[in-house]
């Protein structure tokens, strides 16, 4: 299993509200940090999974399931190497 580093814009809700956070805390949504610059919401992840694709595809997975009419629009990750354990 390796972490991977990445950071997600989201469009549509808030995410940031109380009923948001919570929501996405129980969907496994706790190693991401949630926040807004610019008037875009954004969350920043580190997680665990065998490979970028499934930990990118989780996590979208989880806020838009979680937050009703959330939608990630851009992933980018980060260009630190991936740590492995």
């Amino acid at each position: 299993m390796s972490r991977f580093s990445f950071t997600v814009t989201i469009d549509g809700t808030d995410v940031l509200t109380d009923a948001a956070q919570d929501a996405l805390f129980d969907a496994g949504c706790a190693d991401g940090t949630f926040g807004i610059s610019n008037d875009v919401q954004t969350a920043a992840f580190d997680r665990d999974a065998p490979d970028f694709a499934d930990a990118v595809a989780s996590a979208i997975k989880a806020i838009e399931g979680a937050v009703p009419g959330a939608r990630v629009v851009t992933v980018v990750r980060d260009t630190q190497l991936a740590a492995t354990g």
